[in-house]
């Protein structure tokens, strides 16, 4: 996904026209050359469609772009974390707007020349053209979708966020800054980004971690309680399901049960309004 006009093109279609066919509200993205990070609200329980109808269309139209036919993305199934309070948020927005400065390859988030979301497009209708070179003519000429900011800042002017989460941002690629100065390090620069092939693998693997974070939240109690609701529905999931195989009658699954739910006519408890959690980092 090395940056340039056909994958930017395909990427911002793509995330158009899945986001809004599936109820997803994109609140931060940043497509890297090898990877990519999203921040979501999934309204509708729908975000693995979104996944599999967005990366599946990025994967085909690319690789016909670069007349490649193998394996595009990582075998393994997508990594998403549940953001529980509001310093969770900030914390992984700026973590997802920041990667290309911690990689040393921009200064500034807006600078990195592959498709973004920063805080200056929320509230902002953008019209997206089709492709046409990669997709079907069937499919709508032009796709409009509007960012926004994440959950919980509904008590504040649209200009008050934006203008908050921009300092937040400024002053986190202020202090990178001065941290490379410090170290005497400089940046790769967008010109030599993009006169990278986007065929090119580095010479050395980096070592991962395996922790792949169900939640993030620094405050323990709101933790704990995520955790605690989660294998709530785990056992009640299981419990209503061995007794549904079985025939049994007034089976009332819990509430999240969403594969299930769209295929077998079963009936879930309602939401109660109060789980823990606010977007999804992906």
């Amino acid at each position: 996904m090395r940056p340039d006009k056909r994958i930017n093109a395909i990427v911002a279609y793509r995330f158009a026209r899945d986001s809004e066919s599936n109820d997803i509200e994109m609140h931060a993205a940043m497509v890297m050359s090898n990877h990519l990070h999203l921040i979501v609200t999934d309204k509708k329980g729908r975000r693995s469609d979104f996944m599999r109808d967005a990366m599946g269309n990025i994967a085909r139209a690319r690789n016909r772009d670069l007349g490649r036919k193998d394996y595009f993305w990582d075998g393994r199934q997508y990594c998403e974390t549940l953001l529980l309070d509001r310093d969770a948020e900030e914390r992984k927005l700026l973590y997802v707007w920041l990667n290309p400065v911690l990689a040393g390859l921009v200064g500034r988030a807006e600078e990195w020349p592959g498709f973004k979301i920063l805080p200056r497009d929320w509230g902002t209708t953008i019209r997206v053209p089709r492709p046409d070179m990669f997709f079907s003519d069937r499919l709508p000429e032009f796709v409009e979708f509007t960012p926004q900011p994440p959950p919980g800042y509904e008590d504040k002017p649209l200009e008050e966020v934006i203008a908050y989460f921009e300092k937040l941002l400024k002053d986190a690629e202020d202090e990178l800054a001065e941290e490379r100065r410090r170290q005497g390090r400089r940046l790769v620069g967008v010109k030599r980004v993009l006169a990278t092939s986007p065929t090119s693998r580095p010479r050395t693997r980096e070592e991962r971690g395996g922790i792949r974070p169900r939640f993030a939240s620094k405050n323990p109690e709101v933790m704990r309680a995520a955790i605690a609701l989660e294998r709530e529905f785990r056992s009640e999931y299981a419990r209503q399901r061995e007794r549904w195989l079985k025939g049994k009658k007034g089976v009332v699954f819990p509430c999240g049960t969403l594969w299930l739910r769209r295929n077998a006519p079963i009936t879930c408890c309602e939401p109660d309004g109060c789980e823990a959690g606010l977007a999804a980092n992906m």
